[in-house]
C-alpha cells in the first residue's frame, strides 16, 4: 500500500473511531440525564447583548454555570467564563497529544469536546407549567406532568449545582419565568 493510501485510510480509522466514541459518550449521557422529554440542545448561548427587556441571566457564585430566560426559552450550561477556561485547558493538553494514531485520535476528541462544551439544554416555556426554587435547587414541572430539577444530578465539590445560585437570584429568575409566560398568555 502507498504512503498516500495508507495516510488516508488512517484518517478514515480516525474519524470513524471519533464518531463512534461520541455516539458513545452521546448514549451514556441520554441513559444518565434525569432530565426527559421536551427540550433541545442549542450549541451557542445567546450574547449578552442579544437578550432583550425582560430577558434575565444568572450565574452561580463562582460563575461557572448560568440559567438565561431568552424569549420564550429557558437555557441552562456553562458560563462563557468557565467555556473559555475549559477551551484553553485543553488546547494546553492537546499540544503534548502529537504523536501517532493515539495522539491525533486525543486531538480529535478534545476539538470536538471544545466545540460542544458551551451546549445549553433550552427548554420551551409553552412546555413548563411551573418553575420553583426550593432547597437549593430548580424544579420545573412540565406540561405532560412530569418534573426535572435544573443542574439535577451535576455537582461541583461534592455539592450540587443547583444550590450554588443565590437565593435572590434564583428567585429573581423565577419571578421572571412566570412574568413571561403569562406575557406570553400561558399559564
Amino acid at each position: 500500500m502507498q504512503l498516500a493510501q495508507r495516510r488516508w485510510v488512517g484518517r478514515l480509522i480516525r474519524i470513524g473511531l471519533v464518531v463512534v466514541a461520541v455516539m458513545l459518550v452521546l448514549s451514556w449521557v441520554q441513559r444518565k440525564s434525569p432530565v426527559r422529554g421536551d427540550f433541545r440542545v442549542q450549541s451557542e448561548p445567546p450574547a449578552t447583548t442579544a437578550l432583550g427587556p425582560g430577558d434575565v441571566q444568572i450565574f452561580n457564585r463562582d460563575s461557572a454555570v448560568n440559567l438565561i430566560l431568552q424569549g420564550a426559552n429557558v437555557l441552562a450550561g456553562l458560563s462563557p467564563k468557565t467555556v473559555a477556561k475549559v477551551r484553553a485547558d485543553l488546547e494546553k493538553s492537546a499540544v503534548k497529544d502529537t504523536s501517532g494514531l493515539g495522539g491525533s485520535i486525543a486531538q480529535m476528541v478534545k476539538k470536538t469536546v471544545a466545540s460542544a462544551i458551551s451546549t445549553h439544554v433550552v427548554y420551551p416555556l409553552a412546555d413548563i407549567r411551573e418553575i420553583r426554587y426550593a432547597d437549593g435547587r430548580f424544579i420545573i414541572e412540565r406540561m405532560n406532568g412530569s418534573t426535572s430539577e435544573l443542574f439535577g444530578n451535576v455537582k461541583t465539590d461534592d455539592r450540587p449545582l443547583g444550590g450554588t445560585f443565590s437565593d435572590a437570584d434564583a428567585q429573581r429568575f423565577v419571578e421572571a419565568v412566570r412574568a413571561r409566560k403569562k406575557e406570553l398568555g400561558q399559564r
